[in-house]
């Protein structure tokens, strides 16, 4: 029984999908009406961010039990899961829209630079009055960002690849291999090289 109310965000995601699997053109707002739509969509909501804290949590659970830097991995990986799960899912939905992905991540990037951080270091600023951070972690992660938010978000816009703001596949290839030797050099930074900064 402690599995299952452990387990209940699980169980709920995955009985919203059998439901809306098997059902699903039966909640159209035209079939239901407008309120029953926004109630609905509410409760959608609210069990994907319940998911989405459960995902974090256990991802919480397995980075005590390894330790750092393996347990930040850990988080990483499981927050960008969600991001890219979220993001490919109103790709899906969204239709023919190539810029969807791109202005999806800049305002990722925007909210997680501005929001959370600053966030963090006003409750942090109430809290504690002066905090102490590790410059060279932050250094590191920040020297990190800049050039993927540059090959994601800028050096598409500003090539002519493809028309109507889509890449090519060349152009496509070439960011994803940047990416993953871009990140591949973070991780053994991170992991190898300079664990002792983060």
């Amino acid at each position: 029984m402690a599995i299952i109310r452990t387990e209940a965000a699980s169980i709920a995601v995955f009985v919203l999908y059998l439901l809306f699997a098997f059902s699903g053109d039966r909640f159209t707002p035209e079939l239901i009406g407008l309120i029953p739509s926004i109630f609905l969509l509410l409760i959608l909501f609210l069990v994907m961010l319940w998911a989405a804290f459960s995902v974090v949590r256990h991802a919480e659970c397995l980075a005590v039990l390894l330790g750092e830097p393996y347990g930040t991995l850990i988080l990483t990986l499981s927050v960008i899961g969600i991001e890219v799960a979220l993001i490919a899912a109103m790709m899906i939905a969204s239709g023919d829209k190539p810029t969807l992905a791109r202005d999806t991540m800049f305002s990722i990037i925007m909210i997680v630079l501005n929001g959370l951080v600053g966030l963090s270091l006003v409750t942090g600023g109430l809290k504690h009055r002066l905090q102490e951070y590790n410059l060279q972690g932050a250094s590191a992660y920040l020297t990190m960002l800049m050039p993927f938010a540059l090959l994601g978000l800028v050096l598409p816009r500003f090539t002519n690849s493809a028309p109507g703001g889509e890449s090519s596949p060349l152009m496509a290839g070439f960011l994803i291999i940047m990416s993953l030797v871009l990140y591949g050099i973070f991780l053994s930074v991170q992991t190898l090289t300079h664990s002792d900064i983060f």
